[in-house]
């Protein structure tokens, strides 16, 4: 407990300091906060930040199990495949890859998470999202993301990601109001709305597929308040 106290005195620190001194743009119905410094890209300060938040949040979920349920049960009819193997990417404390590990009874599906907690977790690699590795491309049954509103390069995460599935694969998506351009930040530097998000991926990845679905995923929230959709890529069959 005290340590995420530490955790989330830092981040009010960076939001205060570093963080409100970065420029935001917004083009073409993309908003993005720029962790730019002396007009170069500051990689080290984003990882720096994605490091604090998920330590200052560690103890929070977004998503419910239900709706890793709902995404389960879409899988098992659109990608026939008796063992599937997925990532999830940006998983914080490893709880979507053991959801779909249980409700698809797959023990080939694993998390990336960039922040050094992910040694903590099962199931999950320290890893940036944007990178891909050479034996994951053409790889996986599925990817999944909440977490890509902490892309700083959409289109380099998406286009890596939709290089990691195999033929007719399909990558999916989370969005709701937390999304929204107004929502971004320093933490959250990336914001579009749903359509924006389906528009974008079939402009940046349209030749490798196509959006197939946008789906009811559920509620999440206190009392369920808000609602999940989940937007899906299917990459070209072979």
């Amino acid at each position: 407990m005290e340590n995420r106290r530490k955790y989330k005195r830092q981040l009010r620190e960076l939001v205060a300091g570093e963080l409100s001194k970065l420029p935001t743009i917004e083009k073409d119905g993309v908003r993005q906060v720029v962790y730019e410094k002396d007009g170069r890209f500051d990689y080290d300060l984003y990882r720096r930040v994605q490091t604090v938040g998920n330590k200052a949040k560690l103890a929070r979920q977004w998503v419910p199990e239900e709706h890793i349920q709902i995404l389960s049960s879409y899988l098992q009819g659109k990608v026939w495949n008796e063992s599937l193997s997925g990532v999830c990417h940006g998983t914080r404390s490893g709880k979507e890859q053991a959801w779909f590990r249980a409700c698809l009874s797959s023990e080939n599906v694993f998390g990336t998470e960039i922040s050094d907690t992910a040694e903590d977790f099962e199931h999950t690699i320290q890893w940036d999202f944007h990178d891909t590795k050479d034996e994951w491309k053409g790889a996986f049954d599925f990817v999944y993301s909440n977490s890509w509103d902490h892309a700083f390069d959409p289109k380099k995460a998406f286009t890596s990601w939709v290089d990691t599935l195999k033929p007719g694969g399909v990558m999916l998506l989370d969005h709701g109001m937390n999304y929204d351009p107004s929502k971004v930040d320093g933490l959250d530097p990336l914001g579009m709305t749903q359509d924006r998000l389906v528009s974008y991926l079939e402009e940046i990845c349209g030749t490798s597929g196509k959006v197939v679905d946008v789906l009811d995923g559920g509620r999440f929230g206190r009392n369920g308040k808000h609602r999940i959709t989940t937007v899906v890529f299917q990459a070209n069959a072979a």
